[in-house]
């Protein structure tokens, strides 16, 4: 599988100075190139420009006067010589990114995730989406207007939604990307004299106005290898698992990442911590992967074997000096799927207040289960 992974990785990447504006960015993102773009200070590389960032970024600033190190994402590289389904795997989550860079004798390449997910498909040969898949399929009705999207993707710390209409049933799925090239930008080129002339589009416009469709659906017994197949064909990210059309799940390619991680590491249990715009020392992340290790060791009994993926995010609010965090965690266990976000001031706070949510599922799933237990005693015994 080593050199097969080698073979993954291209030199079609694109390189841009921190120094550069996004302006001279932002049309290799329109004009459809799927190359990775690398930023290099000097004669260094030392992040990267992904295209959400920089389109969600752009229609907030001058384009022509923000610098591109304003939207660089720093990532990992891996060395070409001990490349692993795990540690690339491990990488995309990570840094959250659709390709992972890879160096070998001072030479940058990128490994993408389409082509990665094609290669690891047969670690998936006897996987059903049911095993994969977020149950908690986070949905919005068709005539509901784009600020209300906006303000749920914000909430849950997502950034799509699956659009029903009034029988519950899918009809399309917004991003915030559709939002965002489909209403923001186009007020913000009005603004500023360009366009066409037409009215501008305002938030409260109804979803179904720039939802995308049709939606692609699998059914929750299909193989993950057919989900990633569809993923691939269609240059998409996630896959809705319905049944006659109503939501069941949904399943994304962050969800197959975490599930190949988990197969390749069997340990008792795993704690992922992933941050986005926050900076900790050493002592403050300590202490954080502490109280995740407790959390998993207090229900290592239950869950069994578990990965707990945490994802904590900054946003730009502050209180008291304390920062407004999001925070959304995951735990795939024996006993099942466990999702649950929260928000707080102060990252002590946000992780704090999440976990108990979490531990209010697992308690309640735990109870359930001890119910069906006794239910399932007494008609025994009742019967013999």
């Amino acid at each position: 599988m080593g050199d097969e992974l080698k073979s993954l990785v291209r030199y079609d990447y694109e390189v841009v100075d921190s120094e550069e504006t996004i302006s001279k960015v932002i049309p290799m993102f329109e004009e459809g190139k799927k190359s990775a773009i690398l930023v290099k200070e000097g004669e260094e590389i030392v992040g990267v420009i992904r295209d959400r960032d920089l389109m969600r970024g752009c229609v907030m600033v001058n384009p022509h006067e923000t610098k591109v190190k304003k939207f660089m994402i720093k990532t990992g590289v891996l060395r070409y010589e001990e490349l692993t389904i795990e540690k690339v795997a491990r990488r995309f989550v990570e840094d959250s990114t659709p390709f992972v860079l890879v160096k070998a004798d001072g030479k940058y390449g990128a490994i993408y995730i389409n082509e990665f997910l094609n290669v690891v498909k047969n670690e998936f040969k006897n996987v059903k989406a049911r095993e994969v898949m977020n149950p908690d399929v986070i949905t919005i009705n068709e005539r509901d207007s784009v600020a209300k999207a906006l303000a749920t993707m914000r909430n849950h710390g997502i950034d799509r939604l699956v659009v029903v209409d009034d029988n519950h049933k899918v009809v399309g799925i917004v991003t915030g990307k559709d939002i965002i090239d489909r209403v923001i930008s186009p007020k913000k080129e009005s603004r500023l004299g360009g366009g066409s002339g037409k009215v501008e589009r305002s938030l409260s416009i109804m979803v179904e106005s720039v939802m995308s469709y049709p939606v692609i659906m699998a059914d929750k017994l299909d193989s993950v290898s057919k989900i990633i197949d569809l993923m691939v064909k269609n240059n998409i990210s996630s896959v809705v698992i319905a049944r006659d059309r109503i939501p069941e799940g949904i399943v994304i390619k962050k969800d197959l990442l975490e599930t190949l991680i988990k197969r390749k590491s069997p340990t008792e249990f795993q704690v992922q911590l992933i941050t986005k715009d926050l900076s900790m020392d050493d002592f403050d992340k300590k202490a954080l992967m502490d109280d995740l290790e407790k959390f998993m060791r207090k229900f290592r009994n239950f869950i069994g074997n578990a990965v707990l993926f945490v994802y904590i995010k900054r946003h730009k609010e502050n209180f008291r000096s304390l920062p407004l965090v999001h925070v959304r965690i995951k735990l795939t266990s024996d006993k099942g799927t466990f999702f649950v976000t929260g928000e707080s001031w102060g990252v002590e706070f946000a992780l704090n207040a999440t976990l108990k949510k979490l531990e209010r599922a697992v308690l309640q799933e735990k109870e359930l289960l001890l119910d069906r237990r006794m239910v399932k005693k007494f008609y025994e015994e009742t019967i013999l």
